[in-house]
């Protein structure tokens, strides 16, 4: 995105400022409440809670709403309702959630949908238009490498994820993000992947396995076999 467009949100192939939406500051973004399952047990005042019985938090989605100025009005009103229309339309589009990026946060992404309609106020020659996009709880995360410029000291581990195999290697891989990560391996050559007590056989290119897991936080591996070897994955975080 040029750094000449104003601050806004990119969704659908296109970025807010492609329509002339300019996003307002009173942006507003929900974080995602725990989801509670709680029982009573009879005859006891005593709660059970059965929300983390798989051994992790629940929670649920989050809603960011983006109310914009639209630059027409009741001026022109053909200009305005014909806007409007390609606005609705892009919103509109896509059949589900998809990718939204916020400019404000860079390195993340949303996966979102505007579920409920957008509300326009009218003025003489300018409107305001907020669209409110329902999202998933999990925001996704780049994975960085050992790159300096949009590492964040607090939130980041600074690891090299390309190795050049000999025989074998021994590799430390660290998941920052709040869940488990389909790991995606790139091979020069078919190599094996021990991960965990599962053995792998990678073919020569590109390689991925909804059973080919990254844990929160270190994971040790080994490859096994010969040539250059690259490790992608992408995490997810409150």
């Amino acid at each position: 995105m040029s750094n000449s467009k104003p601050y806004g949100f990119t969704f659908n192939g296109h970025h807010s400022s492609d329509f002339g939406l300019r996003v307002l500051d009173t942006k507003q973004i929900t974080l995602p409440a725990k989801r509670k399952s709680l029982v009573t047990l009879p005859y006891s005042s005593k709660v059970i809670d059965l929300s983390n019985v798989y051994g992790q938090n629940i929670y649920d989605e989050r809603t960011i709403t983006f109310p914009c100025k639209l630059p027409y009005g009741r001026e022109d009103p053909y200009e305005l309702y014909s806007k409007v229309t390609q606005i609705t339309n892009w919103l509109y589009q896509p059949i589900g959630k998809v990718i939204l990026r916020d400019d404000a946060m860079p390195n993340y992404a949303f996966v979102g949908e505007v579920q409920a309609a957008p509300t326009l106020e009218e003025n003489y020659n300018f409107s305001k238009l907020t669209i409110v996009f329902q999202c998933d709880a999990y925001r996704l995360k780049k994975r960085f490498d050992d790159v300096w410029d949009p590492f964040c000291f607090d939130l980041d581990a600074a690891q090299e994820t390309e190795f050049d195999v000999h025989e074998y290697e021994n590799i430390l891989l660290i998941n920052t993000g709040d869940k488990e990560a389909t790991l995606e391996v790139t091979c020069e050559k078919p190599v094996d992947l021990v991960l965990g007590d599962q053995r792998y056989h990678l073919r020569a290119g590109g390689n991925s396995s909804e059973d080919m897991i990254l844990a929160k936080g270190e994971n040790l591996l080994t490859i096994v076999g010969n040539g250059k070897v690259s490790f992608d994955w992408t995490e997810e975080v409150i």
